[in-house]
């Protein structure tokens, strides 16, 4: 049976956005006969608010947080939670200090469930600062120095390129790839999956790699779209 995996942020919406009606309408209609479920590095509310409740809710599982905040349709079923130390926090901290990017908004960590988000920019940041830190990363590669820093002062992390302005943290291990755990004791699925950040040290990476049946979305939610027709 096939199983469809979605990411969702520059998979079923633009990044950072809701997703478009239009494509809304068609992937409800589209996903009745079909098996799907999300897996997303944000947590349950904001997807929610991005693609809606009747995509969230009739996914087969939805894995918000890297993975880490489990639903079976509205189901809380299960999480892995994490405290981040003091110390790792003031480490983060210095780091945005000592960055060269210039237009920090402020709110730079978000603790989920399971996860970390850490924004340079800082999640106040409108769309377009987010573009311009994206901009200056892809010359700087400021997120890769950093993932490789904090990676190796605190080896009990990993760390993942996730939207345009951010890295998400997680345990060694507890990343998206292991959704795939979680898929149903007695389903015997043919996975197809759909992310965006599939690049090495992307957050989509664990489970892009070394599987014939995934597609790299580079495009947005029109490139999803086309595929699936």
């Amino acid at each position: 049976m096939k199983l469809y995996l979605f990411d969702v942020d520059g998979v079923l919406c633009d990044t950072g956005c809701k997703i478009d009606p239009e494509f809304q309408s068609w992937f409800i209609d589209w996903s009745k006969d079909k098996q799907y479920a999300l897996v997303t590095g944000g947590a349950r509310t904001s997807t929610l608010e991005q693609i809606g409740k009747e995509i969230v809710e009739n996914a087969y599982r939805s894995f918000h947080c890297m993975g880490n905040h489990i639903f079976i349709q509205d189901r809380d079923y299960k999480i892995n939670q994490f405290d981040m130390s003091t110390e790792e926090i003031e480490w983060l901290e210095e780091f945005v200090k000592k960055s060269g990017f210039r237009e920090k908004t402020g709110n730079h960590i978000d603790i989920r469930t399971g996860s970390v988000n850490f924004s340079i920019a800082g999640r106040n940041a409108t769309l377009e600062q987010k573009k311009r830190y994206l901009a200056w990363d892809s010359l700087s590669e400021e997120r890769l120095n950093l993932i490789e820093q904090f990676e190796k002062e605190f080896p009990h992390y990993q760390a993942f390129i996730g939207g345009n302005a951010s890295i998400d943290i997680c345990l060694y291990g507890a990343h998206k790839g292991k959704c795939l755990d979680h898929l149903g004791m007695n389903q015997n699925f043919d996975v197809i999956f759909f992310g965006d950040k599939c690049f090495e040290r992307g957050i989509d990476y664990p489970l892009y790699h070394n599987r014939e049946n995934s597609h790299w979305i580079k495009n947005g939610y029109k490139d999803t779209w086309e595929m699936l027709k």
